[in-house]
């Protein structure tokens, strides 16, 4: 999720926390967890310190492509992700595409570019007067096989074969209930299946997934190679083998949570003896008397100085309960009047619930399981749910992303190895020597900026609810649920998450950590008060 930020916490332990943001990674606006904020080229500019370009291929025939790849360095010689803008010196020798495809057009010269502000880098194409090669039709496919059976969903492996000029061909996938008929049959559209599916490498194994099937159905598969465009002007092989797979019975979603759940410990601050409480790492906890909920003496305060990224009552503040399949998180929170967050739309991190197959001192940001109940403040708050489960990330099957859905359960459940849910944010990135994924869900503005119902400096009370998904025949089920009341209304309510895969049937949550945290420094001194802290198996009230 993000940029790690080291520093030294009780006992020796160094905690990174990383940096997350919202659902948004366009070109002058990008606010992915723990990203550096590009609010304007000009911005960004002054971060880029270098821009590198390669090209797959130096020299290309006339009508082939190549691939141009921008490398980007900051000023302390790390590789930053960003959108850069293409262009060819001679386009009638060669163009390059939004996305550095590079094509050769007419024999000769030319300079690629990629420019970031007011940096730039380039390499040099040369193009040949050799004409493509003969084409033929494109290959067939023979060896089609079901790989992966679940429920909604059958993922499917075959040969890549040659689109008949010497590329990758291209495939339409489609599935009927038995028995299939191609003409009738229905083209994908869900799923990495979805037609087209672009090849990548000819006599190269192709996984894919069909998604959105009924469970319990006994169904036929087929494909077909081709080049160019469906409807317009494609060019096919011959029908491929036909395989067959019935479609698994259908898990049904875990129970509601219980009307009411068990107490797991609770903490209302009302004096700073926290350790023997069961708190540990940082027990340097800042009370405050004259900031706190009615029947009760004192909150804790949270205080950030002007460029400070962490409290001034320290680091991380954690407490291990019992492992739990379901947790519940509720507590009281108010901000100081010039509340305004970390002035950017990702941080600060509030509160962090890690698993069981995580240390007493891991993470946050490096554990199996991190769940993140925060709220970001841009002239209002929007509460965020937040997971990322960087040790899982899987790297054994190629580059990263790599979506290993229907392939591997040894894999990570965010961006990096491919996210089941629809309609929510994930992401995928390098920062040195570790990758981070994550996946989001940001609700709507409750935290106001002015008096009123929801205003940041009156106290509000916030719930979230956790259930893990369930494990069926050793297959991640995406029946988890995520919940989030703001002032008891429902703002977040997700019942299709996957938090766990096969790989961890085991994994429970079992941790708390308070840890406010503003990656870039805290734009003005600022408070945050928290009261009357409860963690539970469920919703109790």
């Amino acid at each position: 999720m993000g940029v790690i930020m080291n520093r030294t916490i009780s006992r020796g332990v160094g905690l990174g926390l990383a940096m997350m943001g919202i659902f948004s990674c366009s070109e002058n606006n990008v606010t992915g967890a723990d990203r550096l904020n590009t609010d304007s080229l000009t911005a960004d500019a002054s971060r880029v310190a270098t821009v590198t370009v390669s090209l797959a291929s130096s020299s290309i025939a006339v009508g082939d492509t190549t691939r141009a790849t921008a490398t980007l360095l900051d000023y302390q010689n790390r590789p930053i992700a960003r959108t850069v803008t293409w262009s060819s010196s001679n386009t009638a020798v060669a163009t390059v595409d939004t996305t550095g495809l590079v094509t050769g057009v007419a024999a000769g010269t030319a300079v690629i570019t990629a420019s970031r502000g007011t940096k730039s880098g380039s390499a040099t194409l040369t193009v040949t007067g050799t004409s493509p090669p003969p084409t033929t039709n494109p290959g067939t496919v023979t060896d089609l096989k079901v790989s992966a059976i679940d429920s909604t969903g059958v993922t499917l492996t075959f040969t890549q074969v040659n689109d008949g000029t010497g590329k990758p061909a291209q495939y339409d996938v489609r599935y009927a209930v038995a028995p299939i008929s191609w003409g009738s049959a229905t083209s994908v559209t869900s799923g990495t299946c979805a037609v087209p599916v672009t090849g990548t490498a000819i006599g190269s194994p192709l996984t894919c997934t069909v998604l959105g099937l009924t469970p319990a159905t006994s169904y036929e598969f087929q494909l077909v190679s081709f080049r160019g465009t469906l409807n317009y002007n494609a060019v096919f092989g011959g029908l491929s083998n036909v395989v067959a797979a019935t479609t698994k019975a259908s898990t049904p979603p875990p129970p509601p949570p219980p009307p009411g759940g068990t107490l797991l410990f609770e903490e209302d601050f009302e004096n700073s003896n926290i350790a023997s409480r069961g708190w540990y790492d940082d027990t340097n906890v800042e009370l405050s008397t004259t900031e706190h909920i009615t029947g009760s003496t004192a909150s804790a305060q949270y205080h950030w100085l002007v460029g400070a990224t962490t409290p001034t009552s320290g680091g991380a503040q954690r407490h291990k309960f019992t492992p739990t399949s379901s947790v519940y998180l509720s507590y009281y929170v108010k901000y100081s009047t010039n509340y305004v967050g970390s002035g950017q739309a990702y941080h600060p991190h509030e509160f962090y619930i890690l698993s069981n197959l995580d240390g007493d001192y891991d993470g946050p940001s490096q554990s199996y399981m991190d769940l993140y109940v925060e709220q970001n403040y841009q002239n209002g708050g929007r509460p965020r749910i937040a997971m990322q489960d960087n040790r899982s990330v899987n790297y054994n099957y190629g580059p990263l992303p790599n979506n290993l859905i229907g392939v591997t359960e040894d894999r990570s459940t965010g961006g990096c190895n491919g996210v089941v849910e629809s309609n929510i944010f994930s992401e995928c990135f390098n920062f040195g020597s570790y990758w981070y994924n994550d996946k989001q869900l940001t609700g709507p503005v409750e935290f106001q900026p002015n008096p009123g119902p929801g205003y940041k400096s009156d106290w509000n009370f916030v719930e979230a609810y956790f259930q893990l998904n369930t494990i069926v025949n050793g297959v991640g089920q995406a029946n988890g649920v995520i919940q989030y009341w703001f002032n008891g209304a429902l703002v977040i309510d997700r019942h299709d998450i996957l938090f766990r895969t096969g790989a961890h049937p085991t994994m429970q949550m079992d941790q708390l950590i308070i840890a406010p945290y503003i990656g870039d420094g805290s734009p003005v001194d600022q408070y945050m008060w928290v009261d009357n802290l409860r963690i539970a198996t469920g919703r109790i009230p």
